[in-house]
């Protein structure tokens, strides 16, 4: 992996390695990521056609005292699929109750 600089959380590292991966990979279709600052959410995406999207979620959490990240796959129409991952999301940090 090419020097990428100080790399400050979570976020940092998962976008150096997807541009890393697709500098390397050089795919037809080219892997995402977004995140929110500290890390507690992060995702890869790619859009399988245009106006889809396929997002693999991650959400960093405390259960029974313990870390885990959870996981979960979301793919649909572009908008409605981001808003169905950031519902899932804010839920399982305790920000809304379940969907």
């Amino acid at each position: 992996m090419a020097d990428q600089g100080p790399q400050k959380d979570a976020m940092d590292v998962l976008q150096a390695w997807v541009d890393d991966f697709n500098a390397r990979a050089r795919p037809a279709i080219r892997l995402g990521s977004k995140g929110e600052a500290g890390g507690a959410q992060l995702r890869l995406q790619y859009s399988p056609a245009e106006d889809t999207v396929s997002i693999f979620h991650m959400v960093a959490v405390n259960r029974n005292g313990r870390p885990a990240i959870l996981v979960q796959r979301f793919e649909g129409p572009t908008a409605e699929t981001a808003v169905q991952a950031g519902m899932w999301a804010s839920s399982q940090l305790g920000r809304r109750p379940a969907v």
